[in-house]
């Protein structure tokens, strides 16, 4: 029992960062476009730009936390 206990943990604790690394990286991306855009008053230019740019960068950390980046950069340097 306290076998399947500990692999439900771990599979929440799991869901918890992949859930944190994609929002956490898309709400900096709109912060930083929304000040981008007030400074320079140009709505909503930046806010789509930066949004992307962080949907894409919550995306590579996922990547990065599944292991598979590190496991393509060792294939690439041939290890």
């Amino acid at each position: 029992m306290t076998q399947l206990k500990d692999e439900r943990s771990h599979g929440h604790q799991w869901g918890l960062r992949v859930g944190t690394e994609i929002v956490a990286s898309t709400m900096i991306g709109l912060g930083a476009g929304f000040l981008v855009d007030r400074w320079l008053d140009t709505r909503p230019l930046f806010l789509l730009l930066f949004f992307a740019f962080g949907v894409t960068a919550g995306f590579i950390n996922l990547y990065y936390v599944m292991g598979l980046g590190e496991r393509h950069d060792r294939e690439r340097r041939g290890r």
